[in-house]
């Protein structure tokens, strides 16, 4: 065996070990990296990368069903030019094949559908550019609630991302009756008073500005 540098024994069977230095950065490195990588920042970081790539899913998705509508859209539209124009006997055919396949007209359900998934790329696209654009504050302000509240494994559990409903600049992340808003700079918490975060029920909003 190469003889090492170090000496180390164990203390309870007085067994010797050599150590090269070689060995001892590695293991030190290794050391440092599991440190680093174990933090909650880490983890959380970890969790918002999970949150971007649900929302790519979303996005696609939502894609896909609004050309699948548009589709339908489409269709309907091409054969309504055709049988305009159509003579009387390939008019009475190409009717005959939009009743069977229901294609007389675009339902008010198709443009519906068309108009929600429009509207669902939008929010996928805008929550993934938040989540990105936000991940430092997202970081710092919910390790500190989830410290302050003791629900660190229960954010990472039940954590939901969505933006704000009146404050469209803010997106919003909530578990276990904790809510933390995020906005450009800065961000705010509200904790259901039954948690005992605020003892006061019309407590104001808590703020904190990063530094």
């Amino acid at each position: 065996m190469e003889t090492g540098s170090t000496l180390i024994v164990h203390p309870d069977t007085g067994q010797q070990y050599h150590v090269t230095q070689g060995q001892l950065d590695a293991f030190n490195q290794a050391y440092s990296k599991a440190l680093s990588e174990s933090t909650q920042e880490h983890l959380t970081g970890l969790l918002l990368q999970d949150k971007i790539l649900e929302q790519q899913v979303e996005f696609e998705d939502q894609k896909e069903a609004m050309i699948e509508e548009a589709q339908v859209m489409a269709t309907v539209t091409a054969i309504a030019a055709e049988i305009e124009v159509a003579d009387e006997s390939t008019k009475i055919g190409m009717e005959k094949y939009a009743t069977d396949n229901d294609l007389r007209e675009i339902k008010q359900d198709t443009r519906d559908k068309y108009a929600a998934s429009i509207e669902g790329m939008v929010v996928a696209s805008r929550t993934k550019n938040m989540l990105e654009q936000y991940e430092g504050t997202i970081i710092e302000s919910t390790t500190f609630v989830t410290q302050m509240t003791g629900t660190v494994q229960a954010f990472y559990d039940q954590a939901g991302v969505s933006i704000d409903g009146m404050f469209l600049n803010q997106l919003n992340l909530a578990w276990s009756g904790v809510l933390v808003g995020v906005e450009d700079e800065f961000w705010t918490d509200n904790v259901h008073t039954e948690m005992g975060f605020f003892p006061d029920p019309v407590a104001p909003v808590y703020e904190v500005i990063p530094q």
